[in-house]
Formats: C-alpha cells, sequence, structure tokens
C-alpha cells in the first residue's frame, strides 16, 4: 500500500514538473530558431563583411606609408634648412665683431641718434608731440 501511495506521488511531482518545463521548452525551442535565422543571414553577410574589411585594411596601409613618406621628406627637408640655418649663424657671428667695430657701423649709429634728434626737434617746433 505504501508503495503504491509513494508511487503515485512520484507521479503526480514527475507530471507537474513536465506541465512546468513545457513552457521553457516552447521559449527555448523559439529562441533557437531565432537563432538560427540570425546565424544564416551572418553567414550570408559575413564574406561581404571580410572583403569589405580588408580594403579598409588596405587603404589604411596605403595611407600610413604615404604619410610616412611624406613625414620622411618633411624631415629631411626640415634637417637641411637646420644645417643651412646653422652656418648663415655660424657666418654672422664671424662676421658680427668685425663689423660693429667698422667705422661705418659707428657712424650710422650716430647718424640715427642725429635723425631722431632732428625729428624730436621738428615735432616740438610745430606742435605734434605724442602723448
Amino acid at each position: 500500500m505504501y508503495m503504491e501511495i509513494s508511487l503515485l506521488i512520484f507521479s503526480v511531482a514527475l507530471l507537474l514538473l513536465v506541465l512546468f518545463c513545457i513552457p521553457i521548452l516552447l521559449k527555448l525551442w523559439r529562441a533557437v530558431s531565432d537563432v538560427t535565422v540570425t546565424l544564416q543571414a551572418l553567414n550570408e553577410r559575413l564574406p561581404a563583411i571580410l572583403k569589405n574589411m580588408e580594403e579598409i585594411s588596405t587603404n589604411i596601409n596605403n595611407s600610413t606609408t604615404a604619410i610616412n613618406g611624406e613625414v620622411q621628406k618633411c624631415a629631411a627637408t626640415a634637417q637641411r634648412v637646420h644645417a643651412v640655418i646653422h652656418e648663415v649663424v655660424s657666418g654672422i657671428e664671424l662676421i658680427s665683431p668685425r663689423a660693429l667695430n667698422s667705422p661705418l657701423f659707428r657712424k650710422m649709429i650716430e647718424l640715427m641718434a642725429v635723425v631722431k634728434g632732428v625729428r624730436v626737434f621738428l615735432n616740438v617746433l610745430t606742435g605734434k608731440q605724442k602723448v
């Protein structure tokens, strides 16, 4: 008698478990079918996507190579300009002490002072003083 009752309780519990699992299994079945459709669409579009990515990668590599070449050219030009400026500055450093001591340079400084004095005199004379 106990065996029959326990078997009946076990059967009812198993039946309830199966009834509660049916909706879950149906939702799982629908999800699997949706994933299958999505996977098919992805598999159809994947070769075009990969080809596009290869083209993009090739374009980026070509652009990088071109930019690198231009940067190298600019660097070489900058080095040449730097060398020329260095030579000019070195030449000016050699010439400048001699030029500052020359009588022509001294006369130019004196002439600039005289011109400035005349300008101030004329401004004061004509009344055009700067405020």
